[in-house]
């Protein structure tokens, strides 16, 4: 008897079933790990790292002075070029984050500002009669 063709949905729900499977028994392990990770990486800086971070950052700076940079290998450039973009990238994402808006900032279609409103009530409307 021949087997019936499967349509695509078909293939992806079974493959993704599989994967499930395939994953679920790790998926503890490498939630404590991540979780670890986001711990360590996502913390504020301590007191006790506050030099370090003020030493790191003037040795940038004195390097940018001196153009020791020019002296660095193409691997290192591209460490610290990565590293400076996901600063940059935090940046962004803080930005959206306090703004809860990806774009830009939710503003009321009826908002009016105030002093949009003291000009509004200091404002003498022309006398119509007087045309």
């Amino acid at each position: 008897m021949a087997t019936r063709k499967m349509n695509m949905f078909e293939k992806i729900a079974n493959m993704t079933g599989v994967l499930y499977r395939a994953q679920a028994a790790q998926w503890p392990r490498r939630a404590q790990l991540l979780k670890g990770v986001f711990k360590k990486e996502m913390a504020p800086p301590t007191q006790a790292e506050w030099p370090a971070i003020k030493a790191d950052f003037a040795k940038v700076v004195s390097t940018i002075q001196s153009g020791q940079y020019k002296n660095l290998s193409v691997k290192e450039a591209m460490v610290y070029s990565a590293v400076a973009l996901e600063i940059v990238f935090w940046f962004f994402v803080g930005e959206m984050v306090g703004r809860r808006h990806i774009f830009g900032y939710l503003v009321p279609a009826d908002y009016v500002s105030k002093d949009t409103r003291k000009a509004a009530a200091a404002h003498v409307p022309e006398d119509p009669t007087a045309l």
